[in-house]
């Protein structure tokens, strides 16, 4: 039974009520997500009080730099037009890492991160799923454990947001909204890769991994515990986004800041880049719209952070996917993608469009090899 089946909504208030006066800290908020998440923040939940994001100096810039660059983005047109010097206003910058030890906050910024916060949202991660067990580890799994740290000392935290991945537990099938056992300890595979070196930690990593299929989901599922220890102590919601899409309708439709996924399969199937993929064609995925992804984030911090907290409360977890109600295959984005060159071609293409999926890996070599 969910939280909302135990209530009467009647006398709760709404998410923008609820968000009124709130000070709210997020982690990757410089991401993709992250971007759509301040952007629908701001202009839904008016009267917030403020936006803490933490953000490291990264390519020269400096976090106030940064901070300039992510407003820049297109994400936030509707916003400089609806609410003009709302992000200006309501979203500062705190200088850190979630790589480094206490997020490499200053005595002062943590001070302010502890004495203002309600609501915090983790959606700080490293994505690649081919990044070393060792930088994997040290972001997601580390860093989790950083937040973590610091939500214990946050003295009016309202609900923390875990954004985990529903692809974290990819050997469960299905993949219910419960936490399953971990695949490995998190607290060995933190001391394991603090002492073991770099090369010894490559050869090991295809055993640590098991029948789990790239380090971003180990350490992924791995993360979750770190945040499950803390149930009845902390206000702690884990929200498991299947694979994140271009947005539905919000801040307009279609937007997307990176060729992850579907999208980037198009890009590359339509500029004539991509000419074979080895795969069966009728596997299914499951994608979710960034800004249906979004909304789920914060109607779940509304959940959690309108009822009291009790030392036997479990937590909860979300499955943030379409399920059934959009089934599309690998042959499917193929063909859809052909439709849309035909419609509208890209102004500079390699080649005709011309991909070809196939389960030989023989025919697949052959076509890589000869670009066919």
């Amino acid at each position: 039974m969910t939280f909302l089946e135990e209530r009467d909504l009647e006398d709760v208030l709404s998410i923008r009520e609820y968000y009124k006066g709130k000070t709210v800290f997020i982690t990757g908020g410089s991401g993709f997500m992250g971007k759509v998440l301040i952007e629908k923040l701001l202009r839904s939940c008016t009267d917030l009080d403020r936006i803490y994001l933490l953000l490291r100096s990264k390519k020269g810039l400096k976090p106030e730099d940064r901070l300039a660059q992510i407003y820049s983005s297109h994400c936030f047109d509707r916003l400089r037009k609806e609410r003009p010097g709302a992000f200006e206003s309501k979203v500062y910058f705190i200088s850190g890492d979630v790589s480094e030890v206490g997020l490499g906050l200053t005595d002062e910024d943590r001070t302010s991160i502890v004495n203002r916060t309600h609501i915090i949202f983790h959606a700080a991660a490293s994505v690649r799923f081919d990044d070393p067990l060792k930088v994997a580890v040290k972001l997601n799994l580390r860093g989790t454990k950083e937040v973590i740290e610091l939500a214990k000392d946050v003295r009016n935290l309202e609900s923390f947001i875990h954004v985990s991945t529903s692809y974290s537990n990819t050997n469960r099938d299905p993949i219910e909204e419960i936490m399953y056992p971990p695949h490995a300890d998190w607290r060995d595979t933190l001391q394991v890769c603090e002492e073991l070196d770099d090369h010894t930690l490559q050869v090991l990593t295809p055993k640590y991994l098991g029948e789990l299929p790239n380090t971003y989901v180990f350490t992924k599922q791995l993360a979750e515990h770190v945040v499950y220890e803390y149930k009845g102590k902390l206000p702690i919601v884990i929200v498991r986004p299947s694979i994140v899409i271009s947005s539905l309708i919000e801040p307009f439709p279609g937007w997307i800041d990176n060729f992850n996924g579907p999208v980037g399969i198009s890009i590359a199937c339509g500029k004539g880049i991509l000419r074979t993929i080895y795969s069966s064609p009728d596997i299914v995925s499951d994608y979710i719209p960034v800004d249906v992804a979004i909304k789920s984030f914060i109607a779940a911090s509304w959940i959690r952070g309108t009822k009291e907290l009790e030392p036997t409360d479990d937590i909860a977890i979300y499955n943030s996917c379409s399920g059934g109600l959009f089934n599309m295959s690998i042959n499917d984005i193929v063909e859809f993608g052909k439709k849309i060159v035909n419609i509208i071609p890209f102004d500079s293409m390699l080649w005709t469009f011309g991909t070809t999926i196939t389960t030989s890996l023989f025919l697949f070599n052959i076509k890589v090899s000869y670009f066919i």
